[in-house]
Formats: C-alpha cells, sequence, structure tokens
C-alpha cells in the first residue's frame, strides 16, 4: 500500500517551520472581510475563488448535465431544502424545486428526464421531471412539516439500526435506466427499484451506516462505503448479496469510479485521506493524505470528491481547510497532490463539468459570517421546515445566519494552481510544529512545549450551558458588556461576578460549537467530525436526524477526547456527569455510567444527570470524592464536570424558575471554587469554566461570545483579559499543563490562554458568596411562556427548541413586552503570529 502525503511549497514550508511568539493582543479586533478574503469565526481565512452563485447552506449534491452548460445543485442544510438548476455560463439560478427533508444522494435518468433526490428522513425518494431548466415534481407531495425530536436516536445495540427508523441515503443508477439502487443510513439497506415503483424488488443489508454507492461500469457490481463502519462493501448486482468487506479510512462518505480502470476512490473524512481501491483485488493499494501538512491530526475533513473525465485528476474537498486538493491520479499507486484551490467556508460537494474545464464547488456554509439584526419582518420569512417557531423568531437563529454556494472555478493551469496554493497556506494558522510548541515570550505557569512541566498538577474542566457573556456579565464595566441585554446579572450570579473580579475577567472568549450537538465535541475533542457537522443542522431545524450508537461510532474521532489522550498518556481521569447517562441495576436501582467507551469505569456513579438533580447536590457528590482524594493523595489529573442548571427548564409549571436555576448554578460552582481553594490540593490545581455553546442568546458582540472563567494560584489576579480566546484555545492551555499534545488542527492552531496566568502564584483562598435571591422560586401556572415550556423535554439540555427557550426566558426576565434584541454574529479574529522577538 503507498501512502501519498501532500508535498510543500519550499518557500511556504521553510517559513512555516519557524517556531513563533504569539503576538500581544491589546485592542480586540473583529475580524471581517480582509485585503485577500474573509476572517471566520475559527481563525482560519477564506479567499474563495471563482464565480460564486449563491445557494442555500450545506449543498451535498451537484450533478453536471450532459449538455455542459448546466448542473444540478441540491442543499441539504438548516435553511430550505432546494434542488437548483444552475446555468454554468450564465452562473446563476435558472430553475428550482424546494423539499422540506432530503440528503446526500441525486441521479438522472442516463437517456431521459427524470430526476431522483433523496429524502433522507422522510423516507421517500424525491421525484422531478428536468425538461430544459424548468424542475416539475412528479412524485406525491410531501406531508406536512412536523416538529422532530433533536437528541439523537439511540440505536438497539451496536450494528444493529432502529427498526422503525428509515433515512434515505445514496443514490445510483443503472445505465440502461432500469434499475435505482437506494441506501437507507438507518435500516443499514440497500434496495433495488424499477424506477416509478414505490416498492423495491430487492434488498439486501450493507454495514452499519450506508452512505454512498456507485455501480462499475458494467454494472455486475455494486460499491458502498460505510459511514460508520470504515469499510467499503462490493454487492453482486445480479444476486444481489455482498460479497466482501474492504477496510478503508476513518469515515469514508462518497466514492468515485475510475472512467477507465479498476480503482475505486473514496474520501474518509476523519483520517484526512482518500483510500484507493483495486476492484479487481479488493485491497487498498494507496492513501492519499489530502491535509495541507504531514503530521496534521484531524481536521482536514475530506468529504467529497470527483475525477476528471478524462481519469488524470482527482478533486477533493477538505471541508474544515476550506480548500479542494487538486491530485494526478494517472500513474496507479504513483497518486501525488499537485496543490490546492482556495474555497468559501466548508465544502461539501465538488464535480467537473463534461468537458473538463470547470471545477465545480458546493459550499457548505458560505462566503463569509455576518451580523444579523434584520427586520421582524424578514426574520418571520426564514424556513426551517417548522411553521410554529418561524412565527416567533424575533431574529434569525444561528442556523439561518448560514448559507452556501456553488463556485464556478476554470480549472486551473499549473503556475495558476501554484499561486492557489499559497493562498490557501497563507490562510492557515496550522503548522506541524504546533504539535509539539506554543512558544510565547512572557513567562508563566503554562509550558510552551508540550511535556514541559508546570506548577499546576491537577486540571477541573467544568462545562455548563448555553449562556452568552452579556446575559450573564454584560454589568461588569470594566468589561466590553451590554447592560441592557443582561439577564442573570450580579444579583443573580455573586459568585460568577466576584470569581471575574477576584481572578480574571474574560470577555473576549467564544464558543467554537453553534448549539450543543456541536457544542459537547468541539469542547471535550477540539473537533466535530462530518456527521456532527452535517447532522445537528437537520435535527436544530426540526427535520429528521441520523442515530448513532451510543460508542459514537460517528460522534468520535479518531484522536477521541480529552481523556483518552489521557488515558494514552498514562494520566489518571474522572468525569462527573459529562457524557454520562443513567444505567439499571439488577436490584432496580440506577447508577451514573460512561456512555463513551474511554469513559467507562471512570464516571462518578452517583453523580446526577438530567433537569431533576440541582447543581449543588452534584458539587456536594463531587466534594465527598474530593475529600478522599486529598486524604488519599490521588486526585485525578483530569477532572471533567457538567454543571448544566444554568440552562433552566424555562418556565415549566412546578419546576425552579430561570433566575433559580442559574442562582443555583452559581452557588454550585461558587461552593466547588470555596472547597477547592481552601484544600491543600489548592497550590497544584486550576479551575477552567467555559459553557459548551451561546446558543443564540442576546450577545453586541457575537452571539457566539460566551462566559468562562480562569481560577488557580497562578490566575492573573484582578485582571481583564481581552485577548480573543475560543473554547479549543482553552483546551489547548489544559493541554499544555498536562503535557497532552493537541487532539486536532483546531486547538494546535488555536491561542494558549497566556495572558491569563502568572510564573508565581498567589496562594489567597475564595470564599463563597451567599445567595441573594431565592433558589427555590417555582414557575407558576401563569408565567410567560409556561404552556410551551411544558410541552418541552428537559431530560437532557440538547431535547428542547433552545430558540424557543431563549425567547422564553428573555421575556420571562425582562417582562412579557421586552422587545428581543438582535443577535450579532461577527467572526472571531486571527491575528497572524510573527516572528521570535530578539532579546
Amino acid at each position: 500500500m503507498r501512502c501519498c502525503k501532500a508535498a510543500l511549497p519550499i518557500t511556504l514550508a521553510a517559513t512555516l517551520a519557524i517556531p513563533f511568539a504569539l503576538p500581544a493582543q491589546d485592542t480586540p479586533k473583529i475580524a471581517g472581510p480582509t485585503d485577500s478574503g474573509f476572517l471566520l469565526p475559527n481563525g482560519w481565512t477564506i479567499s474563495p475563488v471563482g464565480r460564486q452563485v449563491p445557494l442555500t447552506d450545506l449543498p451535498l449534491n451537484i450533478l453536471p448535465l450532459a449538455d455542459g452548460r448546466r448542473a444540478l445543485v441540491a442543499t441539504s442544510g438548516f435553511n430550505t431544502h432546494e434542488l437548483s438548476v444552475i446555468d454554468l455560463k450564465e452562473g446563476k439560478q435558472v430553475g428550482s424545486q424546494t423539499a422540506r427533508q432530503s440528503w446526500y444522494g441525486l441521479v438522472k435518468e442516463p437517456d431521459g428526464d427524470r430526476v431522483w433526490w433523496s429524502g433522507g428522513g422522510g423516507d421517500r425518494l424525491h421525484t422531478f421531471q428536468l425538461r430544459g431548466s424548468e424542475l416539475t415534481r412528479i412524485d406525491a407531495p410531501e406531508a406536512p412539516a412536523k416538529a422532530q425530536p433533536k437528541a439523537k436516536a439511540k440505536a438497539k445495540a451496536k450494528g444493529q439500526p432502529k427498526a422503525d427508523r428509515r433515512f434515505r441515503s445514496g443514490l445510483a443508477i443503472a445505465q440502461d435506466g432500469k434499475t435505482l439502487y437506494s441506501l437507507d443510513i438507518e435500516a443499514g439497506t440497500l434496495s433495488a427499484f424499477t424506477p416509478g415503483e414505490e416498492k423495491p424488488r430487492v434488498v439486501t443489508p450493507v454495514g452499519i451506516r450506508p452512505y454512498d454507492v456507485a455501480l462499475v461500469r458494467d454494472g455486475k457490481r455494486l460499491y458502498v462505503s460505510d459511514w460508520a463502519g470504515g469499510t467499503i462493501i462490493a454487492v453482486d448486482a445480479a444476486e444481489f448479496r455482498p460479497l466482501a468487506k474492504i477496510r478503508v479510512g476513518e469515515h469514508p462518505n462518497q466514492i468515485a469510479i475510475h472512467p477507465k480502470d479498476d480503482r475505486l476512490f473514496v474520501a474518509c473524512a476523519s483520517s484526512n485521506s482518500v483510500s484507493v481501491v483495486d476492484m479487481k483485488r479488493g485491497i487498498v493499494t494507496e492513501t492519499i493524505i489530502t491535509s495541507l501538512f504531514p503530521n496534521a491530526p484531524e481536521g482536514s475533513t475530506p468529504d467529497a470528491l470527483a475525477i476528471a473525465p478524462d481519469g488524470e485528476t482527482l478533486y477533493v474537498a477538505n471541508a474544515d481547510n476550506n480548500c479542494v486538493a487538486v491530485v494526478d491520479i494517472k500513474a496507479p499507486s504513483r497518486s501525488q497532490v499537485k496543490g490546492y484551490i482556495p474555497t468559501g467556508w466548508y465544502p461539501t460537494s465538488v464535480a467537473v463539468t463534461p468537458d473538463g474545464k470547470t471545477l465545480l464547488v458546493g459550499v457548505g456554509k458560505g462566503n463569509q459570517t455576518k451580523p444579523n439584526p434584520v427586520p421582524k419582518e424578514a426574520a418571520e420569512k426564514q424556513d426551517t421546515g417548522n411553521e410554529g417557531r418561524r412565527r416567533r423568531l424575533p431574529f434569525p437563529y444561528i442556523g439561518s445566519t448560514l448559507s452556501g454556494s456553488l463556485a464556478i472555478v476554470p480549472i486551473p493551469d499549473d503556475k495558476q494552481l501554484a499561486a492557489y496554493t499559497e493562498t490557501v497556506y497563507r490562510n492557515c494558522p496550522y503548522a506541524d510544529t504546533l504539535l509539539t510548541n506554543a512558544p510565547y515570550e512572557r513567562k508563566t505557569a503554562i509550558p510552551t512545549k508540550v511535556g514541559d512541566p508546570s506548577p499546576i498538577k491537577h486540571v477541573i474542566y467544568v462545562i455548563k450551558e448555553n449562556r452568552t457573556y452579556d446575559q450573564v456579565f454584560g454589568d461588569i464595566e470594566r468589561g466590553n458588556g451590554d447592560p441592557s441585554l443582561v439577564m442573570f446579572g450580579a444579583a443573580v450570579t455573586p459568585n460568577h461576578h466576584a470569581l471575574a473580579d477576584e481572578f480574571v475577567l474574560l470577555d473576549n472568549l467564544y464558543c467554537n460549537g453553534h448549539v450543543s450537538a456541536d457544542g459537547h465535541p468541539w469542547s471535550t475533542m477540539a473537533y466535530n467530525t462530518d456527521y456532527v457537522a452535517r447532522n445537528w443542522a437537520l435535527t436544530y431545524s426540526a427535520r429528521t436526524g441520523i442515530s448513532d450508537d451510543d460508542d459514537d461510532d460517528l460522534q468520535r474521532a479518531p484522536s477521541g477526547y480529552l481523556w483518552d489522550a489521557c488515558a494514552r498518556n498514562n494520566l489518571s481521569y474522572r468525569s462527573y456527569g459529562e457524557y454520562g447517562h443513567r444505567v439499571s441495576q439488577p436490584d432496580g436501582s440506577t447508577r451514573i455510567e460512561g456512555r463513551v467507551p474511554g469513559l467507562v469505569g471512570h464516571m462518578c456513579p452517583d453523580y446526577g444527570v438530567g433537569a431533576n438533580v440541582r447543581d449543588p447536590d452534584r458539587v456536594e457528590t463531587f466534594l465527598r470524592e474530593f475529600a478522599e482524594y486529598e486524604k488519599n493523595g490521588n486526585l485525578p489529573r483530569f477532572i471533567v464536570m457538567s454543571l448544566g442548571e444554568d440552562h433552566t427548564t424555562g418556565t415549566k409549571p412546578g419546576t425552579f424558575t430561570p433566575e433559580a436555576c442559574v442562582a443555583s448554578n452559581d452557588q454550585a460552582l461558587g461552593r466547588l471554587v470555596d472547597a477547592v481553594s481552601h484544600s491543600k490540593l489548592w497550590p497544584q490545581i486550576a479551575i477552567f469554566v467555559i459553557e459548551d455553546d451561546a446558543q443564540n442568546g442576546p450577545d453586541h458582540v457575537d452571539a457566539h461570545r460566551t462566559v468562562g472563567l480562569v481560577i488557580s494560584p497562578y490566575t492573573r489576579r484582578h485582571h481583564k483579559d481581552s485577548t480573543q480566546y475560543s473554547t479549543v484555545g482553552m483546551m489547548r492551555t489544559m493541554e499544555l499543563i498536562l503535557g497532552l499534545p493537541p487532539l486536532s488542527q483546531f486547538d494546535a492552531a488555536a491561542r494558549p490562554m497566556f495572558e491569563s496566568f502568572n510564573a508565581e502564584p498567589d496562594m489567597t483562598p475564595y470564599a463563597r458568596k451567599p445567595a441573594q435571591i431565592d433558589l427555590n422560586a417555582v414557575n407558576s401556572a401563569v408565567a410567560y411562556g409556561a404552556e410551551r415550556s411544558q410541552k418541552m423535554d428537559f431530560s437532557e439540555y440538547d431535547k428542547i427548541d433552545d430558540f424557543e427557550l431563549n425567547e422564553i426566558l428573555w421575556r420571562a426576565v425582562k417582562g412579557e413586552n421586552a422587545p428581543l434584541p438582535p443577535a450579532v454574529r461577527r467572526a472571531i479574529a486571527y491575528r497572524p503570529a510573527p516572528k521570535p522577538a530578539k532579546d
């Protein structure tokens, strides 16, 4: 097997290999347009090339038509699902149809005018007639929209999808047009249909979560990518039975079959690679690494590919690197990455026109971020598939701020490709040197090299739920806050305010995640897989999503979570609630156990999860164990803790009021810090606190800006740190303390929190501030939004409609007639690092 890696341009390779010092950020910088592109929230820059045709978000399918003039493009994201006819010469949409639910999978009748588009969770194949540029639906209309639960459906057992769920995915059609092949991700099956018939002729099982299907040129075999199983499955088309499983990279998604020989190419999103399969021998003969740097961990996310008609060039969409890799595949087993083409934000599909002269790139999140104060009447026109939510949208929800596009790019010659490649490298803040070094000129307790010692030996990482900075800290005068947006100020959160005052105030900290579904992976894995990035757009828009097994076949990246990194490096660790669930015992009782493999046996069994347990009780459970650790000298090096009562239960009658929930969370955190800071272990501890996401609460700077705290004897006391930080930057800081290498390209490239720490400790302990409101106040039946809150499922934090909850919370706290403020969204700036300063 041959492994092909990209060769860096010599000048850029030399430059990027030089260690650098992170710059000071005296004046926070708001990102946006630059001279060469646009700064994104994660610190990467985009410089899209080609003509851009605006679309809705997440275009998963591009199908160039035989005339070379038009292409079909289908979007399947948070906003309207749309099948568009694009005139490539004019660069505009000339026809379209919409669907409420759709997914990857688009084919056209070889010698006819019918088009089929996978219906995803709608369990149907959308069928259209294409005449000229006019699309006409010829199947039955879809059923009216119904709200779907956001929480992922659990499979009964590993590899056994739920029998009562269906989700249509990849499609293929025979050359004679007489057989249509369709995958079902949930059922784990491949079906063969006679076009026009509703029931399949035959069905066969194919893996755990089949994603794409391709038919070989002679029509005798089909090949299926198993998204969760990491395999390609060969199927006999005549007998309709699986023939073989071929192991490839992690999260194999789109397949392309070479037009002239026996090679199959499959993009493997979590392996930064494309696996090349020899279909005759049934083995992988090459692994083409598409990441920009040879040692890069996960984070490139190849999620789509296409082969030029002449069979000499492969194009691979690197979603998280915002580029397309151009690979020379003329000689089997001698493939070589030639360079990269810059794209917009998160490319999700790629195709080549029949004449081989034009590359078509579907961009998942558009070409920029933007602020979103819009008139109410415009907000009411948003279409997320849930009519009830639309009527109450006072400003765009985070998903509705995303857009998409089709980039029409002339195939570059070698000179142009070299220029494009340099642009892609300039836009990338990651370099392999960051895997071991995060140089900084000011000496602090945070090491600048992985593995160097730190006086801090133990990390306590507290993950809370869904608050913006202004909701809690907008009343702090020395911070960049807006008092008019405060919902849970000093009277409700006296300990948060005191901790920000006595330790360090972070007023420029941002969540990497958009919502809880991707917020928790970002907060614990420094990454979200292609599954998470795509699936949350469905479930948070009230559509049906794709289930995943409890052992995280689809959610988990190869490097795993922070606790997995601890296990690899022989560090002790324990979780208090994070990624835990209740497990029934033979005696009828329940205990909390890890719901991912790395936490099994490392979870506090008595720590409460869900909305029926209060945070002070959770902290007391932790402190009982902490006392034993202190006594025995065996405190785990890494502790992760879920304190999520600040999520609230809205105004559900009989439950605690929003203010009481947030105040209870505040008391729990105060009690935790008080006890730990008065212990003999305090000199060796750092406590990090952050929300998993900010979930569209009001904030005058950016709706991703959030509440965060860093608490340690080595924290800079009474300090305001306005350096722009992120979730993964906080994680990188913890990793450096613990001697752990980065998990992904994103925490490697993120700025550690050096400015928040000193080299010398201040051992002054913290004294908890008493509650100033009634922690046991309950919602009445006439509270604002009580009836809607009553219908919400608060058993897990991400099961409810967060946008609706925020609207209820705002008016319950501010007053029923209080106008909702417009949410503001901007990109988080990343300032390129200079060379080290000389002494």
